[in-house]
């Protein structure tokens, strides 16, 4: 191989040209490019000088080109005999399944028709004599195309170093692992995923399904288990083939594809626990943000809770312990009335206000005494000083059935301080995003909760302004608070109100006219303090 760097615009094999570097780990990088003789946009993978397996890689993705499930990922070409060595695949847009569980689990029929699809497609490459032994919910996705696709076959399992002497078995298992966070949107493989950790029983495995998740029926959380081999009372005997749990699911009811993700999955009366990305969860390779909007899902009573570590937000205490104490004090078991208490809570209230004009007559009056001298301090903390923050990464708000396959990519132009650059979506026939879709977003995560005070936004100008909103929280996209609003044409600022949250979404709901509709943004800066 060439020790020269590998730059964009290099053209491998005189047609591959590489056009954005994706992704690097590992001294392999992930690139968007074009196959200038057939005019389509594929994906390269490009090996770092010295990089140990690249013959292991080239062979692994040669194999796995001569599989034909259209589910599994087309590999074109892969080659080591030159100065560089590649692998060309199919590009695959969508989303991944850790994107369609950001806001929340999905209906137990459809979860079990995604999994069936992938299933027979791993089946298909062990009845050929390959394994993936690397499944995660990155490597299943839901294109844009309406189909399922699993990724990474072979060359990932080679990439990791990974092997087993059971490949079927393992495959299994990750199949399984895949269908558990599909029905509870909780993880219970390694690390590697912004999803929640699965909680576990006493044996260290992970609770079954339906305890974390009431609807699930029987049939289908014992697939789950005899494919994780967490033991049930008169369960089968355990799934250690792919085909076998094609068999399975394909005896349980299921929803037709194509479909939207669920929305709004949280029973009626459950309380929505703190939801913290960095709390709570195995450490992530990822940087994805997640989107804990209805995500909640019931603990049952006899299983562990994951906020009861996690510190609770501004409210001081957790919901469940808020509504608990409030029903000890008004269902009639004590004998506190409701109008003693509101009488108690109107003295403390004037006991608290008479207290403080008490301490603002002592601490400033009017005698000469009681001036600062110039130069002493203050006895109140200073305020930290507003400044521009540095955004941790960026990444598309860009939800189903019709995602915008443009908005995926060029994400990290906007915080490149380079206004030459540039993000944009696919441009539509109209401002309101051709009816596809009522809007799109750009979420700026900044790596941990922050306080913004302004967003600044350059974008081209338009003969006929857009609208963007400012929603900031911790969750991403339109469902956290929106603070302001801009026209979405030249530059602009939004006032984000001293809100504070991890993410600042900029949530595009009318398409500008900059010749044709479409948003595009060259440069966003978050001020405010962290």
């Amino acid at each position: 191989m060439s020790t020269s760097v590998i730059e964009p615009g290099t053209r491998l094999a005189g047609r591959y040209r590489l056009d954005d570097r994706v992704s690097e780990a590992g001294g392999s990088t992930f690139w968007k490019a074009t196959d200038e003789i057939l005019a389509r946009p594929v994906a390269v993978l490009t090996f770092a000088p010295g990089f140990p397996r690249v013959h292991e890689v080239v062979t692994a993705a040669r194999a796995a080109s001569r599989l034909t499930d259209p589910r599994l990922t087309q590999v074109f070409d892969a080659d080591d005999s030159g100065e560089r060595a590649y692998v060309v695949s199919e590009w695959v847009t969508g989303e991944t399944l850790e994107d369609l569980l950001a806001e929340g689990p999905m209906e137990p029929g459809r979860a079990a028709a995604f999994l069936l699809e992938a299933a027979e497609a791993l089946a298909s490459a062990h009845s050929a004599g390959q394994a993936h032994l690397c499944i995660t919910p990155h490597n299943l996705v839901w294109t844009s195309g309406g189909t399922v696709k699993v990724t990474g076959l072979g060359v990932e399992a080679v990439l990791a170093g990974s092997t087993s002497d059971a490949p079927a078995a393992e495959d299994t298992q990750g199949l399984g692992q895949l269908l558990y966070a599909a029905l509870t949107a909780h993880w219970c493989g390694a690390e590697g995923t912004q999803l929640r950790v699965a909680p576990t029983g006493p044996d260290g495995r992970p609770v079954p399904p339906g305890q974390l998740r009431p609807g699930i029926s029987r049939d289908l959380d014992e697939i789950v288990c005899r494919s994780l081999h967490i033991p049930t009372a008169g369960a089968q005997e355990p799934l250690s083939a792919p085909a076998a749990l094609v068999g399975a699911l394909s005896k349980v009811p299921r929803s037709p594809l194509p479909f939207v993700p669920l929305t709004g999955s949280t029973p009626p009366a459950v309380v929505a626990r703190p939801d913290n990305p960095r709390d709570g969860r195995r450490n992530s390779t990822t940087t994805s943000p997640v989107d804990p909007l209805s995500r909640t899902v019931p603990d049952p009573p006899h299983a562990p809770t994951q906020s009861t570590s996690r510190p609770s937000r501004s409210s001081g205490s957790s919901g469940s312990s808020r509504s608990t104490s409030v029903r000890h004090a008004t269902e009639g078991g004590g004998p506190i009335s409701r109008p003693l208490l509101a009488a108690i809570a109107v003295g403390v209230l004037l006991l608290v206000a008479i207290g403080g004009w008490g301490l603002s007559r002592m601490g400033g009056g009017g005698g000469g005494d009681s001036k600062q001298k110039a130069g002493t301090k203050t006895s109140s903390a200073a305020k930290p000083a507003v400044q521009e923050l540095t955004p941790a990464n960026v990444l598309p708000y860009n939800r189903p059935p019709h995602p915008d396959d443009t908005a995926s990519v060029d994400l990290d132009k906007v915080i490149d301080a380079n206004k030459s650059s540039a993000w944009t979506t696919q441009h539509y026939n109209s401002a309101d995003f051709g009816k596809l879709r009522k809007g799109i977003g750009l979420v700026i995560d900044m790596g941990k909760t922050v306080t913004v005070s302004k967003v600044k936004v350059t974008m081209p100008s338009a003969s006929q302004n857009g609208t963007v909103e400012l929603h900031i929280g911790d969750s991403q996209g339109s469902g956290a608070q929106q603070t302001d609003s801009g026209g979405a044409s030249g530059t602009f600022d939004l006032d984000g109100k001293q809100a504070r949250g991890r993410y600042v979404t900029l949530w595009f709901t009318k398409l500008p006219n900059i010749g044709e509709f479409r948003a595009t943004v060259r440069d966003v800066a978050v001020e405010g303090t962290g």
